[in-house]
């Protein structure tokens, strides 16, 4: 088998050094990312109604306040503007109001500023204002589809499928959506596909120096959002049985790979403790954290279901309802590609894992991998909503594969299958960091919040590193798994301008 080749019979392995993909993917790619900024910034300047993306009037104060000077933004303190509120509420209100989301990291706020002032010297007309910042989200959206293709490519040695799963990121109507609004989460996760191309080259070369920029990735990721934290901690566990550097310089480049990675959101936090005297960035449930309430949480409240969905589609926010939330999920025909698709990704890569296991550690991993799918399908998952067999299967072959990564997760093994492991373990720390997050919110507001799939763009690449590679390895290269990939992308691109045709904008009218 050649190097870099992704085949039914053998290991993936990542391509040398400095390989380069070939110009007509590189040219594809970047076109693709063009088309994707075309798109993205007609949604943001002619088709989402303002207001009307997760948080965006939050955001948005918090870049006017940089623009004009007013500092940082600070929890309790910051304020959406009467400007801002009477254009939310459609002249409902005037009266300014606490600025919810002043407790996240500024990076984005500081990048959209310029914008911002930079449209203010143009024009007057506020809805043109109100929208400049759009334009940053917009361009990360396509700069993140770039940075997710040289990931891939470089984790895998396939330019087709590296392409074909950048290409297919940029269908998936939540990306879109969030690219068309003044909303941290798309810069978030063009940050995690720098940190994924980062942590993909240290783990084809072990050296302490590319260990650092993924460190210094994972800070900018912090700077963005604090939901960066998991993956940092993820990433540095991967990291430190393959650093190549040996004693006291081994134990000091874990701290320094560590505190890298950490110090952007620590000194936020330092930040908030020095002016608020607490460290606590967002409200904390006063019980204690108890195990049967929490699958009880889990089995009686639809929380996989929504986070699914929401993931791929959760359309509208306060702009379409005039300051009152309105939305609505993806469902039906338009969720069925993704649906499917996810199923093939977590069965094929059960498959993959087990393929490659071996040995006592694997054999118990099966055994804790079997457990797991038992207990969410037959119990855990059978009631509330999403218990239909197809979901009721998929979420829990999600639950249960991770097991069976863990022996080749930290165990010595070529880089393919080190990266496609290791994002196994990414994406089962960063669940259950979301998952207790989303019980936390539930035992303080007495009912289901905060199952936002988008909190999942915080690990985006991870995701297709983990289910969609390794499931591709079952199938052998050639020209049919060629033509095949680019039909499912042709799919999923008229899947996607359907949906908004047929379901988006009527929705939009629907408000106006």
């Amino acid at each position: 088998m050649r190097s870099g080749v992704l085949s039914l019979a053998g290991t993936p392995e990542s391509p040398e050094t400095g390989t380069r993909a070939p110009r007509s993917i590189v040219l594809a790619m970047t076109g693709v990312a063009a088309l994707f900024l075309v798109k993205a910034v007609v949604l943001a300047f002619w088709i989402t109604p303002l207001w009307d993306v997760p948080d965006e009037t939050g955001h948005y104060a918090i870049v006017a306040d940089l623009s004009e000077g007013r500092g940082l933004p600070l929890q309790g303190q910051s304020a959406v503007s009467s400007e801002v509120v009477a254009d939310w509420t459609r002249g409902k209100s005037v009266t300014p109001v606490g600025n919810w989301v002043a407790q996240h990291p500024p990076l984005y706020h500081l990048l959209a500023a310029p914008v911002l002032s930079a449209a203010r010297a143009v024009t007057s007309e506020p809805r043109w204002r109100y929208r400049a910042p759009r334009l940053l989200s917009a361009l990360a959206g396509a700069a993140g589809l770039l940075l997710f293709f040289r990931a891939f490519f470089e984790a895998s040695g396939d330019p087709l499928l590296s392409f074909a799963a950048a290409a297919g990121i940029g269908c998936v109507p939540m990306y879109s959506h969030l690219a068309s609004g003044t909303n941290h989460d798309i810069l978030l996760a063009a940050a995690s596909g720098l940190a994924a191309l980062c942590w993909v080259r240290f783990e084809r070369t072990g050296l302490l120096p590319d260990a650092l920029k993924m460190a210094g990735a994972l800070a900018l990721a912090g700077a963005i959002k604090l939901s960066a934290l998991p993956l940092a901690g993820a990433l540095w566990l991967l990291c430190l049985p393959r650093l190549t550097v040996r004693g006291g310089r081994r134990v000091a480049g874990a701290v320094a790979i560590g505190a890298t990675a950490v110090s952007l959101p620590l000194l936020w936090t330092l930040r908030h403790w020095w002016l608020l005297g607490n460290t606590r960035v967002h409200p904390v449930s006063a019980r204690s954290f108890a195990l049967p309430a929490f699958f009880s949480y889990l089995r009686g409240e639809p929380v996989v279901d929504h986070t699914f969905k929401n993931f791929f589609g959760l359309i509208g926010w306060t702009g379409t309802g005039g300051g009152e939330l309105q939305w609505f999920q993806i469902s039906g025909v338009f969720l069925a590609p993704y649906l499917l698709l996810a199923l093939a990704g977590a069965a094929g890569t059960a498959v993959w894992l087990w393929g490659r296991s071996a040995g006592i550690p694997s054999l118990s991993a099966g055994a804790a991998a079997a457990i797991v799918f038992l207990f969410c399908f037959f119990w855990l998952f059978a009631s509330a909503d999403g218990a239909e067999p197809i979901k009721r299967l998929l979420y829990s072959l999600l639950a249960a594969v991770p097991m069976l990564a863990l022996p080749l997760a930290f165990g010595k093994r070529p880089p393919g299958e080190a990266i496609f492991s290791g994002s196994q373990f990414v994406f089962l720390v960063f669940s259950l960091a979301y998952l207790v997050n989303s019980f936390e919110a539930y035992e303080i507001y007495g009912q289901m919040r905060a199952t936002n799939g988008r909190y999942f763009f915080a690990v985006l690449p991870f995701l297709v590193l983990a289910f969609v590679f390794p499931a591709a390895g079952l199938v052998r290269r050639g020209r049919w798994r060629d033509i095949g990939l680019l039909a499912v992308l042709a799919g999923l691109f008229v899947n996607e301008t359907m949906f908004f045709l047929v379901k988006v904008m009527p929705f939009y009218r629907g408000g106006s």
